[in-house]
């Protein structure tokens, strides 16, 4: 998502080589992370004995792949297309760009939470630099985004030298950590849980190079992986499985603490793993075959580049949404009210950003 607003802004939706389902998969992960916050946020508010609570979790399993999704798009669009920088031009270009975006949103964040939230202890100084520190809870990407834009001098190496034998080597080393993730998290659900914690937090894979897996997973899957259909629908099963089970892991978590715990709502669980590989197959196997006119290109192309603003600013406009309107996913049964309010916040984001773009002094901030 962030990465192809950087690498593909002044690209023409023309350009013969443009992958068009790269930006429709940006735009369906963009989608995604406004239903996971809007889920796991109403989660936490809910008891788990409401009725709403279950049909809200089953969607927060299902858009717990949208951090995945758009790393593995961003694997792609900055290591995937061969691109070399410089170290110079790595800080000097994306990594300023993120770093810059994160601090000037953490402090509109920091303001919007002073003004909307009562005082609470300590000086006005003193919780507005807490504020700043501790960030807005959607910002966490961004630092991990720095951090693979620093590590991906190395990863190009690896896609570019190590051949098709080191990449699925890496997806392996890749399954295995979100593994050993998966067991540390779940070690009080399962019936030797001090043996299986202790064992999996013996080989430690830090999160940055997990991310870093997803990176070199997208191009594995680009440039090396083909599938027929009985592969293809076992890839679909999975993803489907991942879904439920990440609602079903949550549930249980949660009945046995009395209280919604979302411990397992983490992008880097095997789960999450599972539905945004079939997710990013369906787009890679299936909608990479369709030939969109080329007005349809622009709009797609237009409406990818905005998906950096959207992930900016949707929680405002949650905000602004429940206090003026009163919508949130209680307004109506959440069958239906996560996937509408989802594409509305999106729509409305997408429009935000699209009039701050048009404005000289602020098209930076997206």
């Amino acid at each position: 998502m962030i990465t192809a607003n950087i690498t593909s802004e002044n690209t023409s939706a023309s350009e013969p080589n443009r992958l068009v389902w790269v930006d429709l998969l940006r735009i369906a992960a963009s989608v995604l992370i406004v239903a996971l916050n809007l889920t796991s946020v109403q989660l936490r508010g809910l008891p788990v004995s409401s009725p709403a609570w279950q049909p809200i979790n089953l969607y927060l399993g299902a858009s717990r792949a949208a951090t995945p999704l758009f790393t593995m798009v961003s694997g792609i669009l900055f290591i995937g297309l061969g691109k070399q920088r410089t170290l110079r031009q790595l800080l000097q270009g994306p990594v300023r760009k993120i770093a810059v975006i994160y601090v000037v949103w953490s402090l509109i964040y920091a303001l919007f939470t002073l003004l909307s939230t009562p005082a609470g202890a300590g000086t006005l100084p003193g919780r507005f630099a807490a504020l700043m520190v501790s960030s807005h809870y959607h910002l966490w990407f961004l630092p991990f985004l720095i951090s693979l834009y620093l590590l991906s001098p190395f990863l190009q190496l690896i896609l570019d030298h190590g051949g098709e034998r080191v990449l699925r080597y890496a997806a392996v080393l890749l399954i295995l950590g979100l593994l050993g993730h998966t067991l540390v998290m779940s070690g009080d659900l399962l019936p030797v849980a001090d043996w299986v914690s202790t064992i999996a937090e013996k080989f430690p894979v830090g999160k940055v190079l997990l991310f870093a897996g997803y990176f070199l997973l997208s191009n594995t899957l680009l440039r090396y992986f083909s599938a027929d259909r009985k592969v293809s629908a076992a890839i679909y099963g999975l993803g489907l499985l991942g879904a439920l089970a990440n609602a079903a892991v949550t549930w249980l978590a949660s009945q046995r603490m009395g209280a919604t715990d979302l411990r397992f709502s983490d992008p880097l669980s095997l789960m999450s793993f599972f539905v945004a590989a079939a997710v990013f197959w369906v787009f890679r196997s299936q909608v990479s075959k369709v030939r969109f006119a080329y007005r349809a290109r622009c709009l797609i192309a237009n409406l990818s580049r905005l998906t950096l603003g959207v992930f900016l600013i949707h929680p405002l406009v949650i905000y602004f949404l429940e206090k003026a309107f009163g919508l949130s996913l209680l307004s109506f049964s959440p069958i239906l009210s996560v996937p509408l309010l989802t594409l509305l916040v999106f729509f409305l984001s997408a429009a935000v950003i699209f009039g701050i773009k048009k404005l000289p002094f602020l098209c930076w901030m997206a």
